[in-house]
């Protein structure tokens, strides 16, 4: 009976098990960025901005999915995720946000509740390894989705910074599949301003961005939105 009871309790705990995302790797903290070289920009314009395709990356594919929960599959498990829920006070859980046809890779946000603060973190699930990655944000929400490259070896992204006016954080990541996991994301190009906050990124080609960014200033009594664009390259 005794070894009944250790059978029962054994394939509980690997069913539990498997009900558990993987610990994650995390990329994106800011003192790694500083060891890498700064985002050189450029000016650029309206007509060279809406020249960039807007990726396709992350697709909303279909998933199985409850009101509670949604399962993202790997090539060797299925996770099931509680989903975030913003009408109750307690609202620790995941949101799905897509899948990136050319990394392989899920993408989610997840979301916790602490002392009546918000705080989120992207994140990605890859569809063949399982292996589970978070980008850190400088701040308490997550960062927006990142885009990829056309060639899908960069991942660049932006936060702004609600509280301090026109400031946005900009990172750019390497992304080497062929690589041992905690090496698959790199960070390799950061740019942090208090001149502007970031409307949307768009690359133009496999090594050039090109970013929309706004800033407010006053005039006349009112407050205006001043639209301007600036391209990158990686070198």
């Amino acid at each position: 009976m005794r070894a009944y009871w250790l059978i029962i309790l054994l394939v509980f705990c690997c069913g539990s098990a498997k009900a558990q995302l993987p610990k994650s790797i995390a990329v994106g903290y800011v003192e790694n960025f500083e060891k890498q070289p700064k985002i050189k920009f450029v000016k650029s314009s309206k007509a060279e901005y809406e020249q960039c395709e807007k990726s396709a990356d992350p697709v909303k594919i279909k998933i199985k999915e409850s009101k509670a929960d949604f399962n993202l599959s790997t090539k060797s498990k299925t996770f099931k995720l509680k989903k975030t829920n913003n009408e109750e006070n307690d609202f620790d859980g995941y949101e799905y946000i897509g899948y990136y046809k050319m990394l392989k890779m899920w993408a989610f946000t997840e979301n916790t509740m602490s002392d009546n603060l918000g705080f989120g973190t992207f994140a990605l699930l890859d569809s063949l390894s399982g292996n589970h990655y978070n980008i850190v944000s400088i701040g308490d929400g997550a960062i927006e989705t990142p885009i990829p490259s056309p060639d899908g070896k960069y991942l660049v992204y932006y936060y702004n910074r609600l509280y301090d006016g026109d400031s946005a954080f900009i990172g750019v990541l390497q992304v080497n599949r062929n690589l041992k996991a905690k090496r698959v994301l790199k960070e390799t190009l950061s740019f942090d301003t208090e001149s502007f906050a970031v409307e949307g990124i768009r690359w133009l080609n496999d090594k050039t961005f090109v970013v929309e960014a706004y800033n407010t200033v006053k005039k006349d009594g009112n407050r205006e939105t001043i639209i301007q664009y600036f391209k990158a390259n990686i070198q």
